[in-house]
């Protein structure tokens, strides 16, 4: 179980856990606030496709990277295990320390 920022409309963000997301989600959330980005608002015109999708994937970039530090911080050793494994295809020697093990998981991560 994973935890993850939702966005909504006319709501402040807030951290939920994956299995929360599905219920949230029929409300109205989304997990990523490229979803209500209003393009003029960052000076693109609506009519700029290359534009628009490079400042939607720049946001949900930045976003992923919020959610995997506010995991990588938390989870066990075999959280880390499966979460690398998961995303990134690499799998973790558990017998390392747990600080060094978030360091390498981070350093997948990019983060």
């Amino acid at each position: 179980m994973y935890k993850l920022w939702i966005y909504h409309a006319t709501k402040n963000p807030k951290i939920i856990t994956d299995d929360q997301f599905e219920a949230m989600q029929a409300e109205g959330w989304a997990d990523s606030p490229a979803r209500f980005v209003k393009l003029e608002s960052l000076g693109i015109d609506k009519d700029d496709k290359i534009g628009a999708q490079t400042a939607l994937d720049m946001i949900d970039g930045i976003n992923e990277s919020i959610n995997q530090a506010l995991n990588i911080d938390t989870m066990g050793k075999q959280q880390l295990e499966n979460y690398a494994l998961k995303h990134f295809n690499v799998d973790i020697d558990r017998r390392k320390n747990i600080k060094d093990l978030r360091k390498e998981v981070k350093k997948l991560a990019g983060a």
